[in-house]
């Protein structure tokens, strides 16, 4: 009985003992509230922000260059060209001849020899039965020397699609034109000649040699410069090839020096050729 009493009081210390060392049990978790988040002060950009519409009305971008082809930097260019005269008299008169064309300081200069073909007409022919002429220029050859400052530019895409992309450009022209007649400075001494070459006015002689070219019914207008004005539009495409038509009138800044009554006139012009 002793030893049954020893034994039971051993397991009874035992198992205190287990359960002094026995971790306590886990509450429940604590929740800590989450922190707030930050909001940025917006009324330190309130004085750099701009409506979108105000952004849209803005420019965005220059280009002070041509992107499909540039002319400017371009060498030469030679090409044909024809024109239709359109004097104040009832003769008919076109151009046919080469021009050679070159850009320099951001003008296109061009030099152009054509030579004029002159034709009469109805009217003129009835004019031949009366007293009565008409102020015309006959057949000869003109040399013209343009200058063309470039207003606007822009890229093309055409609307059928096996032409290529094209280069546009708008230019205001001035050109300064010289004629000539064949034969008008035969029986000239030479000192003569010269002066007559370059003279604004043909002298007696000189129209007296070209009466040959004068057609029924026409006075021959003796001036020998006129200064024209107009515009032109440039169309490049990428390779280098140039079509450009041109509408000019004649001033009739020379016709006091000349005495020349054709006054204001207008020229049409087609030219085509290749920029290297």
């Amino acid at each position: 009985m002793t030893r049954s009493a020893l034994l039971l009081a051993c397991l009874s210390g035992a198992a205190f003992a287990a359960g002094a060392d026995a971790p306590e049990a886990a509450g429940p978790p604590v929740m800590t509230p989450a922190a707030e988040p930050r909001v940025p002060d917006e009324t330190t950009l309130q004085s750099h922000r701009t409506p979108f519409e105000v952004l849209s009305e803005r420019l965005i971008g220059v280009a002070s260059r041509a992107v499909r082809y540039d002319w400017r930097n371009s060498h030469a260019g030679l090409g044909i060209t024809g024109a239709q005269l359109l004097e104040q008299n009832n003769f008919g008169s076109a151009r046919l001849g080469g021009v050679l064309r070159a850009p320099m300081a951001g003008l296109m200069v061009d030099f152009a020899v054509t030579r004029v073909f002159t034709w009469g007409s109805d009217s003129t022919n009835l004019l031949s039965l009366t007293p009565y002429r008409q102020a015309g220029r006959p057949s000869r050859v003109e040399a013209d020397l343009n200058l063309g400052y470039p207003l606007a530019e822009a890229v093309t895409t055409p609307r059928f699609s096996f032409l290529p992309p094209t280069e546009l450009v708008f230019f205001i022209n001035a050109g300064l034109r010289y004629r000539f007649y064949p034969h008008e400075l035969d029986g000239m001494s030479a000192g003569d000649a010269f002066k007559g070459f370059f003279a604004a006015k043909l002298s007696d002689k000189q129209v007296q040699n070209i009466e040959y070219l004068r057609l029924p019914g026409m006075e021959l207008d003796r001036g020998r410069y006129d200064l024209l004005v107009g515009f032109s539009l440039d169309l490049y495409f990428q390779n280098g090839l140039f079509v450009t038509p041109r509408v000019m009138v004649a001033l009739p800044v020379f016709s006091g020096l000349a005495s020349s009554k054709l006054g204001f006139w207008w020229e049409l012009t087609l030219a085509a050729g290749w920029q290297f």
